[in-house]
């Protein structure tokens, strides 16, 4: 395929969801009768003034991990889980366990998954003006929660070929690879997150996004928020559309800058070898997401035509602009947000070929961030590597790997680089990887080899046998090249 094809699938994949597995469309529940309040329909009782905040969400946290990961402030998640906490104690008894997260994502959006697990961008936070928008969001993401509207969550992402594109070229070719062939590998990968976070969103239809509109606005009313508020939020939703595609609209300028005179490069050629697939996986899912995405003025009138019915009467309490402020426009909120900044604006320096400047930012970041923030971290071992800084590179991402919290690329990062002087260690690393992540088939070709290295034929005919299945299934002819390459 030529450049154009490979620029064009870049341009789908930033501007819709980046998901290889085609999931299953959610179950569409019964319409509820104009008079009944969502609230109404599925509870009953007092409010039972409980809180139930998860410790974890495991599943979706690793899920993140497969994009960019998540962003913890011990204050700014304390607060954000406050808010939660007091929606929860709307409902009657105790209510369904859920934590909410921050990511370092820079699209304005908000998502949530069936384990409990909310997450909201950092620039989403950043850009609201008060706890009642904040709480709009939350509620409106836990009642898909509530309500359960989810088939499935765990989902693969096409970014995740790209990704396996780039790994396969740091294994097969490091000895005869230039500096450039290494940007280009490092600068794919970041794009190949991105794509991946994108990819993140679970697929619902109209009728869930309006039901959890209807049933978030109840328990607002309930909690005592303003559902003025509710309604600011689905406007600015309308804002946010428009920055979004700002965002992928750079996205894709600097992708076409940096394979623009790459024709003969190792990684270009790695990446159109899978190209025809993921082009028509990702053509389907977008034509089937598409049919069920309301705008937000749509929504808003769905909402204001519910609020009309309903809770024409009720208290309108003034909007919590001040609590907002001091959690999310304090010294540690907007240095910690900097921080996640200065995180992107290292890898647009990666894309520009601004080394030094990719650095200095990456370590600006850490310091703002204070705390390991896996996406921060991933992006100063980057800048290190690109800099001549290799060993330092190497020693951070161990540290990190170790440590259980980075993100799933740089544990495909350390298999590569231990798989030639402890293949024990890296066979280890990736059979953990494969456990851990819901056996991504990107790891299948590690797997092969790693296990042929250290001569487990058995484990060999396994995990080639399960590549050859999903390689079928998927009409994946580039994993199973991979896959036949690996066992030799």
């Amino acid at each position: 395929m030529n450049r154009l094809g490979l620029l064009s699938l870049m341009a789908l994949a930033l501007s819709g969801c980046a998901q290889i597995s085609m999931p299953l469309m959610p179950q569409v529940g019964s319409k509820v009768a104009p008079s009944i309040t969502q609230y109404a329909v599925h509870f009953s009782g007092p409010a039972g003034n409980q809180s139930n905040i998860a410790q974890t969400t495991q599943q979706s946290i690793q899920l993140q991990k497969r994009a960019q990961g998540i962003a913890a402030n011990p204050a700014i998640d304390q607060y954000l889980n406050g808010v939660l906490a007091r929606l929860q104690k709307s409902l009657p008894g105790t209510p369904i366990a859920a934590r909410v997260y921050t990511t370092p994502n820079t699209e304005f959006n908000a998502t949530s998954f069936q384990d409990g697990g909310i997450y909201i961008s950092y620039k989403a936070l950043g850009a609201l003006e008060s706890e009642d928008e904040l709480a709009a969001i939350i509620a409106h993401e836990y009642s898909h929660v509530l309500l359960q509207h989810y088939k499935t969550n765990w989902i693969d992402s096409a970014a995740n070929l790209a990704y396996s594109a780039g790994n396969i070229y740091i294994n097969s070719k490091v000895k005869t690879a230039t500096d450039t062939d290494l940007l280009r590998m490092m600068v794919t990968n970041n794009a190949a997150l991105e794509a991946s976070q994108i990819g993140l969103v679970p697929v619902l239809s109209r009728d869930q996004e309006n039901e959890a509109d209807q049933l978030g606005m109840d328990l607002m009313v309930r909690a005592n928020y303003s559902f003025s508020g509710g309604l600011s939020f689905l406007s600015r939703m309308q804002q946010w559309d428009s920055l979004n595609d700002e965002i992928q609209k750079k996205r894709k300028i600097n992708y076409i800058n940096l394979f623009a005179e790459s024709e003969n490069s190792v990684i270009a050629k790695a990446i159109d070898a899978q190209i025809d697939v993921l082009e028509n996986k990702f053509a389907q899912l977008v034509r089937e997401t598409s049919l069920h995405h309301d705008n937000g003025e749509e929504r808003s009138k769905t909402l204001r035509t519910y609020l009309k019915r309903h809770y024409a009467n009720a208290a309108r309490p003034e909007l919590l602009k001040a609590p907002y402020a001091a959690a999310m426009k304090s010294k540690n909120a907007t240095t910690f947000f900097a921080g996640l900044d200065m995180t992107h604006i290292s890898g647009e320096a990666l894309q520009q070929s601004k080394l030094p400047q990719a650095l200095a930012a990456a370590q600006k970041a850490g310091e703002n961030t204070t705390g390991p923030v896996a996406f921060t971290q991933h992006a100063l071992i980057n800048a290190l590597a690109l800099n001549g800084k290799k060993k330092d590179a190497l020693a951070l991402l161990e540290q990190n790997v170790a440590s259980g919290n980075a993100l799933y690329a740089d544990n495909m990062l350390m298999i590569s680089a231990l798989k030639r002087s402890f293949p024990d260690k890296a066979l280890a690393l990736a059979q953990q990887s494969y456990d851990s992540y819901d056996s991504p088939a990107d790891l299948l070709p590690e797997l092969i080899e790693l296990n042929k290295l250290q001569k487990n034929q058995v484990a060999v005919m396994k995990y080639y046998g399960v590549c050859a299945s999903k390689a079928l299934t998927g009409a994946n002819k580039a994993l199973l090249d991979n896959c036949n390459k690996a066992k030799g």
